[in-house]
């Protein structure tokens, strides 16, 4: 598939390809983000206020938004066991001194709506994130409610789902997460959306020059931390939806190894000889390597109480490990970088990386041909 480089430099060319608007929805993370702050009081999340901790935390949300449930039981696990359910029903074991947390962009999922009517009949601690008048928000009953717009992109939905969940984590006592921390969130998504805007050129606009060099690689995305991990599978997951491509992820350090095999497998890069033939040749792509490194630093309360063991891993080892995978790249002759994220809390990094993840996959989409935004088997499911 022949990727449009010139695309990218032509602003109305991208708006005319961009049927469905995308890059303008990807655009309004920071007012998502901002509205759900301004709405908090409607949410009606503060009656959970003052209950003990929960035993554990469930987190269950549609295919969209699967970014928020993996940061929202990384940003729990340190207080409370946390964990992504995917069944239909809740377990046995789930009941009143147990949390479950719900996040649904259309509200029509039948597994969710499930969940919600049984956490409410079981008397969870429970908060639940869908528009109104829909399933899922039916079978929330009395739990505190955060209604959705009904016009939101389900692929550029994921802080509009994810806001109210972190306030509910702040409500319930599992971590601090302060009004004041996800303004400067929102600030992160904005600084992301003016430097990856459609009508900057290229080589001003990391993400549209990023999309150019994973059109003719494979995409192998390593989070060197706690957080930088999530995000790292965000964006590998960004590449794969939007694009259709390929894509990697690993969390560093353990998964260094992982990183170095896919690396040395593609053996050493070759300069290119424009006179051989190419007929009978295979159409292989070479590893290119990206970096998330926003795991924060060892006094930093948002990630939990750590042990020095724990902080040389997810500060220490983590660093020299992306260190040796640029190394052995460059070695290689592939070409590798880091994402350049504003300094400030790692929840901003974090959703300032995932945030540039996704406007290099639709860029990477679009000069490949395809509608990003267009509806997928996800949306057409339910």
């Amino acid at each position: 598939m022949s990727f449009d480089e010139g695309l990218l430099d032509d602003a109305e060319r991208l708006r005319d390809r961009d049927e469905a608007g995308l890059l303008w929805a990807l655009a309004t993370a920071g007012a998502q983000v901002r509205r759900a702050v301004e709405t908090v009081a409607d949410f009606g999340i503060e009656e959970l206020r003052g209950a003990e901790m929960p035993r554990a935390m469930l987190v269950a949300t549609d295919s969209a938004p699967s970014a928020a449930s993996r940061l929202i039981t990384r940003l729990s696990c340190t207080r409370t066991p946390a964990l992504t359910w995917h069944g239909v029903e809740l377990p046995r074991w789930a009941g009143p001194t147990d949390a479950l947390l719900i996040g649904s962009v259309d509200g029509r999922h039948p597994r969710l709506a499930e969940l919600a009517a049984q956490g409410a009949q079981r008397g969870l601690a429970m908060a639940v994130v869908a528009p109104p008048d829909t399933e899922v928000a039916a079978a929330a009953g009395r739990a505190p409610l955060h209604e959705l717009p009904r016009d939101l992109h389900p692929r550029a939905a994921r802080w509009s789902v994810l806001t109210p969940l972190l306030q509910a984590l702040d409500v319930l006592g599992v971590n601090p997460i302060p009004s004041g921390l996800l303004i400067e969130v929102a600030d992160a998504l904005d600084e992301q959306a003016e430097l990856c805007r459609p009508d900057s050129d290229v080589f001003v606009n990391p993400a549209k020059a990023l999309a150019i060099e994973f059109a003719d690689t494979t995409p192998l995305i390593a989070g060197a931390g706690a957080l930088a991990g999530v995000a790292a599978r965000a964006i590998s997951d960004a590449l794969q939806q939007f694009a259709g491509v390929t894509s990697t992820s690993v969390s560093l350090p353990d998964g260094v190894g992982r990183a170095g095999s896919l690396l040395r497998g593609a053996g050493p890069a070759v300069v290119e000889d424009f006179f051989r033939d190419r007929v009978d040749e295979p159409d292989s792509k070479h590893p290119r390597l990206l970096v998330v490194g926003d795991d924060g630093t060892a006094d930093d309360m948002l990630l939990g109480e750590r042990s020095d063991a724990q902080i040389q891993l997810d500060e220490k080892a983590a660093r020299r490990a992306a260190a040796a995978l640029h190394e052995l790249a460059a070695n290689l002759g592939l070409r590798s970088s880091s994402v350049q994220v504003p300094n400030g809390d790692p929840l901003a990094r974090f959703a300032a990386a995932a945030a540039f993840g996704e406007f290099t996959a639709a860029y990477l989409a679009f000069g490949l041909g395809l509608d990003p935004g267009a509806r997928g088997p996800a949306e057409r499911a339910h």
